[in-house]
């Protein structure tokens, strides 16, 4: 018998809902697992293919010397070094938390696992790249380069975009490239503070663009994950 079922993964990350009803084969029987077609993993973004070749490549990396290894990785354990304006501003972090609620008997252990990374910045600064696989982007057929028109920006804002960017030269993130075919317009945002976060108008360009397949959060899910707790936070990347 073929149904089509709504299923629901659990994986080492948590549990998947997979948003389309996906055609599914009922075989009687007593079996508790099930087995999921290529078309399925494909669409979460898994190839079955590809595994073998990375498991390959991994074992033959076994033993070899990663350039990344101990340079410039946080640091982790007991004695991690913070300066004093991170460690007053982690301090501070506590503090608000103590305000709005948190349980007065856990804020030496919180304070203890804050201070135990040193991944807290206040501003933008030389850390080295993330290590994961960079995106990959592919272009539908026939699509064709696109260049937006210049656009004025009031004072105010333009000196955030010029201070910003220069900033970002000087980190060597980017650099300026008057060659580029692609333009997209720079979309500064004010956050609730006042201060401007610097985005992009990525839309023009996402017509010409394969989309990407994800997930969809369940948000029935997500509220399992979290029964029973009483305290959550909230992170924010620097700059958004």
């Amino acid at each position: 018998m073929i149904m089509n079922l709504h299923l629901r993964l659990r994986t080492v990350a948590g549990s998947v809902r997979i948003a389309k009803p996906v055609e599914c084969l009922i075989i009687p029987g007593d079996a508790t697992e099930f087995l999921l077609g290529n078309d399925v993993l494909t669409m979460l973004g898994i190839d079955a293919y590809e595994q073998p070749d990375l498991l390959v490549t991994n074992a033959a990396q076994d033993g070899q010397d990663d350039e990344f290894d101990d340079v410039n990785e946080p640091q982790i354990g007991s004695n991690v070094e913070l300066s004093d304006e991170i460690r007053v501003a982690v301090d501070d972090l506590v503090e608000k938390a103590k305000r709005k609620g948190f349980p007065r008997k856990l804020l030496p252990q919180l304070r203890r696992i804050a201070t135990r990374f040193d991944i807290w910045r206040l501003k933008l600064g030389d850390d080295p790249p993330a290590r994961v696989p960079p995106m990959k982007i592919r272009l539908k057929p026939g699509a064709k380069p696109y260049c937006c028109k210049a656009r004025r920006y009031p004072p105010e804002v333009r000196r955030f975009l010029d201070d910003f960017n220069d900033e970002l030269v000087r980190l060597g993130w980017v650099y300026e490239n008057t060659e580029s075919r692609w333009a997209c317009p720079v979309l500064p945002v004010r956050k609730s503070d006042g201060a401007f976060c610097q985005t992009a108008d990525y839309k023009p360009l996402n017509a010409f663009v394969e989309a990407i397949v994800g997930v969809m959060p369940d948000l029935n899910v997500d509220l399992e994950d979290v029964k029973g707790a009483q305290s959550f936070g909230l992170f924010d990347f620097i700059k958004g």
